[in-house]
């Protein structure tokens, strides 16, 4: 487990590739789980550091979405407080349905769903700290983020990603751009992406210039006659100059230029 300020904590792991984080975030009379890995055995350090220093806080497991690299590991908790956005629930049904190759089986143990749901937004006032459940649709239309206020810290899930953004809403670039505008409107000063390390707040313009850019981008292509599987546009092109991928972001970047064209 990695401490990043006084409260909270994150546990990384590799989940088919990509870097994924837990994080443990403690507030006066509750414990925060935001996300819960790709199985149970995944969440052992954070049980292990909440039996430490848990005391008699509340625990509260929060799902960011209902990705299989953010939910499978929600056996962890039996009896515990799941919260989610309200779509949530379904969408992890849908998913343990799924013929897609690419999303792995669900654990033995089963995926258990979340207990609490909410629309647009859910409020933790515990003094001195507040915590914000606030749905931010885009990467999929259950996504959530975590803002704590006295920390000014945001816990965003895949609505945010470094060093890129995985398309994976259908029709879902608008709300997209709509929720990172009201992401810069919140006074925070450190963000915790899903994937990737805590960064400041650069990488709400970042992913915001790599969505538009790409969908423009393609659009222009498309209307040139360029088929869905043809598309010339590294990824490069989008990033800034420092931004090195690796082959896991290379295939994330080439899905979302066919993601892209299938959308415009």
């Amino acid at each position: 487990m990695e401490q990043l300020t006084a409260s909270v904590w994150v546990h990384r792991i590799d989940a088919e590739g990509f870097p994924t984080v837990a994080a443990v975030a403690f507030t006066p009379k509750r414990a925060f789980v935001v996300d819960t890995l790709m199985r149970p055995q995944d969440m052992r350090p954070v049980l292990e550091l909440l039996a430490e220093h848990a005391g008699g806080r509340r625990i509260v497991v929060v799902n960011t979405h209902h990705h299989w690299d953010h939910v499978y590991g929600n056996a962890a908790f039996p009896g515990v407080d799941i919260v989610a956005q309200h779509a949530c629930p379904r969408l992890i049904l849908a998913q343990g349905n799924t013929a897609d190759e690419y999303v792995p089986l669900q654990p033995p143990e089963g995926v258990p769903l979340p207990t609490i749901t909410f629309g647009d937004r859910l409020t933790y006032s515990d003094e001195p700290e507040t915590v914000h459940l606030i749905h931010a649709p885009g990467h999929s239309e259950d996504s959530l983020v975590v803002f704590l206020a006295g920390a000014r810290l945001l816990m965003a899930g895949d609505t945010l990603e470094w060093p890129l953004p995985n398309f994976a809403q259908r029709g879902g670039k608008d709300a997209w751009i709509h929720t990172l505008r009201q992401l810069k409107q919140l006074p925070v000063e450190l963000i915790v992406p899903s994937h990737g390390p805590a960064m400041r707040r650069t990488i709400i313009d970042a992913n915001e210039r790599y969505i538009s850019q790409v969908h423009e981008a393609v659009a222009a292509a498309k209307k040139g006659g360029a088929g869905r599987n043809d598309l010339d546009l590294p990824a490069a092109a989008f990033l800034g100059d420092d931004v090195v991928l690796d082959d896991v972001y290379e295939e994330v970047h080439r899905d979302n230029l066919v993601w892209a064209w299938d959308e415009v």
